[in-house]
């Protein structure tokens, strides 16, 4: 009964036209059906009695042997057609066993690669490569540069083999490992103590942090249970005391690209998660190649680790901001600090947008306390800011906004002070080297 079922149905599918492909599946099939154990066991799953080997033989011989499409046996064909996708399969099984050593290789140099870093990176860690022998700073007496002194020019030769005395006013300038750098007391040393947290930040802040608007960390150094901080020296002093010097001819625009050049600073530091917290235009200082440097921005960076590893140690100074080592409470108010960092004679954790508001104090202090001998709050100067350009103008009140969630960021703001400028991509170098060559 089987095989004639079988064999009406293949002459049906002959009738519909030759296609061989479908008679070959077909004939796939009942070879399958009949000599499968899965095909024995899902018919015992279902209740069912498993084909005898004599009704195998006779379906075998009476029907699968005798199939045939296009005049060809489909045994013959379906063995054709296994051969082939024999064959298809060695194609792509001879590359992968190729490449799969290869990648196991590959992966196993990344790992070996990885594990080398950080070793690398743990003994750098424990060579200490952030820590500065303060004798091997070549310290120099800086030149007069700015008007007010009478402070003679010449190097200090007993200077290189002495250290600091431990004044916290006193800054200490040489050369150091082919850089010009200044050595400055570390206001939070009272609590500074070095552990592997404190190690990570210091080699960070040493190795990646690098931009054309800050200045470098290089490292610390400890002469003489003093706690000093090694940063890249700039020639020029502060940016005040450079455009003062009246080399320069210092109009709207030459102000325009320095605000432009700080804010891409801090653009940079906030991207790295680095929070100022003290910007001035104190803090703004010109190097020798007339490129402006935002200087003492660690503070932050290494007060925050040593507090948050140290937390439950430092009972005395985990509550407190910042802002308390590196001001003194005489000076207070701030007129820098944004009105939610300094609330009812307290000092609060600094913030990004703590750093927009003071931007904003720097750009006044370019466009209207540039000439004057003081520098008075915002609220002082309103009428004289009514004077100065629109744009600046605008983009101090945006930067002073009183709600912190108001405030741009620093992308925002360089990309405004940018489009001030007739040329959107000059820096403060630029105008420096413009101006050199009209005059």
């Amino acid at each position: 009964m089987f095989e004639r079922e079988v064999i009406l149905r293949f002459q049906r599918q002959k009738q519909r036209g030759s296609n061989c492909s479908v008679a070959v599946e077909l004939a796939r099939y009942i070879k399958w059906f009949l000599i499968s154990t899965q095909a024995s066991d899902e018919a015992e799953h279902q209740g069912m009695a498993p084909i005898s080997p004599s009704v195998v033989a006779r379906i075998r011989d009476f029907v699968l042997e005798r199939m045939t499409c296009d005049g060809r046996l489909l045994l013959d064909l379906l063995r054709q057609q296994q051969y082939e996708e024999e064959e298809s399969l060695k194609t792509w099984k001879l590359p992968v066993q190729i490449v799969s050593p290869l990648v196991a290789v590959v992966i196993l140099l990344l790992i070996v690669y990885a594990v080398a870093q950080k070793i690398r990176y743990i003994r750098m860690l424990n060579r200490d490569d952030w820590k500065i022998n303060f004798f091997e700073i070549n310290l120099i007496v800086p030149k007069n540069r700015h008007r007010g002194t009478n402070a003679p020019a010449a190097a200090d030769t007993t200077a290189r083999n002495s250290a600091p005395s431990s004044s916290s006013s006193d800054k200490c300038l040489g050369r150091w490992n082919g850089h010009d750098v200044v050595a400055k007391p570390l206001s939070i040393a009272m609590i500074f103590d070095v552990d592997w947290k404190v190690k990570q930040s210091l080699m960070r802040m040493r190795e990646q942090i690098e931009h054309d608007n800050v200045a470098r960390f290089f490292g610390i150094s400890s002469p003489v249970h003093s706690v000093y901080l090694v940063e890249q020296y700039c020639a020029n002093g502060t940016l005040l005391d450079f455009f003062k010097d009246n080399k320069y001819g210092i109009n709207q625009s030459f102000r325009y690209v320095a605000c432009a050049d700080i804010a891409n600073g801090m653009a940079y530091l906030h991207c790295q998660n680095l929070i100022h917290g003290n910007l001035t235009i104190d803090k703004c200082h010109v190097d020798s190649r007339w490129t402006i440097k935002i200087i003492d921005w660690e503070y932050t960076a290494m007060y925050d680790v040593v507090r948050r590893t140290h937390g439950n140690r430092r009972q005395a100074t985990r509550q407190k901001s910042v802002l308390y080592f590196l001001h003194n409470e005489d000076s207070r108010p701030f007129r820098h600090l944004a009105p939610e960092i300094e609330k009812d004679r307290e000092l609060f954790e600094p913030t990004r947008a703590g750093d927009v508001y003071s931007f904003g104090i720097i750009i006044q202090d370019l466009f209207v306390n540039f000439s004057s001998q003081e520098q008075q709050p915002l609220e002082a100067n309103a009428s004289v800011c009514n004077e100065m350009p629109p744009k600046a103008r605008q983009i101090i009140e945006l930067a002073c906004h009183e709600t912190a969630i108001n405030r741009p960021t620093f992308e925002q703001l360089e990309k405004s002070m940018r489009s001030a400028v007739n040329r959107e991509r000059t820096n403060f170098l630029d105008r420096c080297v413009l101006w050199t060559i009209s005059s």
